[in-house]
């Protein structure tokens, strides 16, 4: 479903439709299988990499996502959407992201007040999308988040402000 590099080492993640996340090492002449994770139930849609290479982050089909880290899961929360989480992305620090799920809801977490058992870990939520969310780009400067969906539109939100900034037109596809 999903394939990511580590932006510091030789390592990669994937992710697959049997809800398995597999981790491995590479070198020019061989590839070692370092990790499995299967602590989702369905399939892991989208993962992705902290910039320092130590966290890696999914999102699942069973409206939950994860964060894993030295070998271990290290949270998982469950039910986090009303739909499947389509996207996942790190915006800042270890514990800022987002996710996106197929109803175009758009959410903004910090992984600081889950880790602290408060279920209340979603800082922000849009729902401007009619459709599900397939990719973000983040502007950390700026604290704009860029989603995209298959409703043909952009989204730009304001993180600072906690408000959608701009919308596109529809592009009318997908």
């Amino acid at each position: 479903m999903d394939l990511k590099f580590s932006p510091v080492c030789n390592m990669m993640a994937l992710s697959q439709v049997t809800g398995e996340i597999r981790v491995y090492s590479y070198t020019n002449t061989k590839m070692e299988e370092l990790s499995v994770y299967k602590h989702h139930t369905e399939s892991v849609r989208s993962i992705d990499f902290s910039p320092c290479g130590n966290i890696l982050y999914a999102s699942s089909k069973d409206m939950g996502f994860s964060v894993m880290s030295n070998g271990r899961v290290e949270g998982k929360l469950e039910n986090c959407h009303s739909d499947a989480i389509n996207k996942i992305a790190h915006l800042e620090g270890d514990h800022v992201i987002a996710t996106g799920d197929d109803s175009g809801v758009v959410k903004i977490w910090d992984l600081r007040q889950a880790a602290h058992g408060q279920e209340k870990s979603c800082a922000m939520s849009f729902n401007e999308h009619e459709g599900s969310v397939s990719d973000f780009c983040f502007e950390p400067q700026g604290k704009k988040l860029l989603s995209v969906a298959n409703d043909g539109m952009l989204g730009v939100w304001d993180l600072r402000k906690s408000k959608l900034y701009a919308m596109s037109d529809s592009l009318e596809v997908d």
